[in-house]
């Protein structure tokens, strides 16, 4: 896939909360590869994963970013040619560290951008950068994360 293209992940049996379109009761994220190792996408809340009334849930918000990673991670990959030799297409990564900093309040029923990127590899280990910002480009709430390739 090349810049420019949509990650997604919609094989059957892909059940995540974060990204598969099979799982109704999850975020159902995709992303676009915007980037070498940077992904963006764009997401409306609904109601029903709220905190406070008509805001994000401060554990909604950190699953949004550490999605967002993800994808970075699968997109670096994808830049690389790496995807291709495994299995299932992707990148078998975990999230290892995450560090998430509330700024401004995220709200339910209007859509925010998503934006992540790879900003270091050492290893098996990514560190990455992810926020959601408004339309003005705020920065409502932000992360950065270290994940582990896990073969």
């Amino acid at each position: 896939m090349a810049i420019g293209q949509e990650l997604h992940f919609d094989f059957p049996d892909n059940m995540c909360f974060g990204c598969s379109p099979h799982n109704e009761r999850g975020l159902q994220l995709t992303f676009m590869h915007v980037s070498h190792s940077g992904i963006a996408g764009r997401y409306t809340a609904p109601e029903h994963v709220c905190g406070a009334p008509g805001l994000v849930h401060g554990g909604m918000q950190a699953a949004i970013l550490d999605e967002a990673v993800g994808f970075a991670v699968q997109a670096h990959h994808d830049s690389t040619g790496e995807l291709e030799q495994e299995e299932a297409g992707w990148v078998k990564v975990a999230t290892v560290e995450f560090d998430l900093r509330y700024r401004r309040p995220v709200p339910t029923g209007v859509e925010v951008g998503i934006r992540a990127e790879v900003v270091r590899v050492s290893g098996r280990d990514y560190l990455a950068v992810a926020e959601i910002v408004d339309d003005s480009g705020d920065v409502l709430t932000s992360a950065t994360a270290k994940w582990r390739r896990l073969a």
